[in-house]
């Protein structure tokens, strides 16, 4: 049943729809998350960055926790199934894309949700075409991304509800977990989790000695705001980007990742988050402290 809801998909197959689905492909990926967190981050308000990025960051790492668990092929390694896009790396159960799409629409609807409609319908659209791309891609099953969709929703709503019951300050709270993070990686050895809990940390560290030491006010006039996050993008990719060539990956693509490739991973998204949690908020208060509201 669902390698034929895939083949269903993929007979509608043209260079249009495949136009159209790698364009919603990206609104689960890692560039999408990243641009929108840093919006938020350095824009917004520096406090809910961090509660949008550590809930997205906790999805992804459970959901990387499940796929090696389940460890389900994808559609595209069977012969009746094409990948439109280049092949996902890792297992197929649940649906990270999809997840890592419910998990930021959650909590974007949270704050943004009830002030027009139109958002919160704009959020669900989004959310469902990104289902809909990662089976017609070939990447996932229908079960997979409505499962990863489900996750999300636990993720978010563990969050909302055990969250406030914890009476340990959440900056502290990660650095109790960072061991058992790390113990994780022996057995979950995946490029996402790692990613996940370097970010986890990188972020939380930046945040906390920012919040200590730098202590900068994100609202400015709106061409400083321009200016700033021009800024602040600019070096997070060359960073990503950039670090790819200081620590290359020993082979040709990263479907065949070494562990060594995996930690190096995690360090490079480690100095990623360091640079959008503090390093930015350090250079945004030396160029433009005056301009503080």
């Amino acid at each position: 049943m669902d390698l034929s809801i895939v083949e269903f998909f993929q007979s509608f197959r043209s260079d249009f729809l495949d136009f159209f689905f790698l364009i919603f492909n990206e609104f689960g990926d890692e560039l999408v998350f990243l641009v929108v967190a840093s919006i938020l981050w350095w824009i917004v308000n520096k406090h809910y960055g961090y509660r949008f990025m550590m809930i997205f960051l906790t999805s992804v790492a459970v959901n990387d926790t499940l796929k090696n668990l389940i460890k389900r092929p994808r559609p595209y390694t069977l012969p009746s199934v094409d990948s439109v896009t280049e092949p996902t790396y890792g297992y197929s159960f649940p649906s990270g894309h999809a997840q890592n799409a419910g998990a930021m629409a959650l909590v974007l609807n949270e704050r943004y949700g009830s002030l027009k409609k139109w958002v919160r319908t704009l959020l669900i659209t989004i959310v469902v075409l990104v289902m809909i791309a990662r089976v017609y891609l070939g990447q996932h099953y229908l079960t997979d991304v409505i499962a990863g969709l489900a996750v999300s929703v636990l993720v978010y709503y563990a969050f909302i509800y055990l969250a406030p019951k914890v009476k340990i300050n959440p900056i502290k709270l990660v650095y109790y977990l960072i061991p058992l993070m790390i113990l994780g990686a022996f057995f979950i050895v995946d490029k996402n989790y790692y990613v996940a809990i370097a970010s986890m940390i990188g972020l939380t560290l930046g945040y906390d000695l920012e919040l200590r030491y730098v202590k900068y006010e994100v609202k400015a006039p709106l061409k400083i705001q321009i200016a700033k996050y021009a800024i602040g993008i600019i070096v997070a990719l060359l960073l990503k980007e950039g670090l790819k060539l200081v620590f290359p990956y020993s082979g040709n693509d990263d479907l065949n990742l070494t562990q060594l490739d995996l930690v190096l991973d995690g360090f490079r998204y480690f100095i990623l988050t360091v640079w959008l949690s503090l390093g930015a908020m350090w250079v945004f208060k030396k160029l433009f402290g005056k301009y503080q509201s």
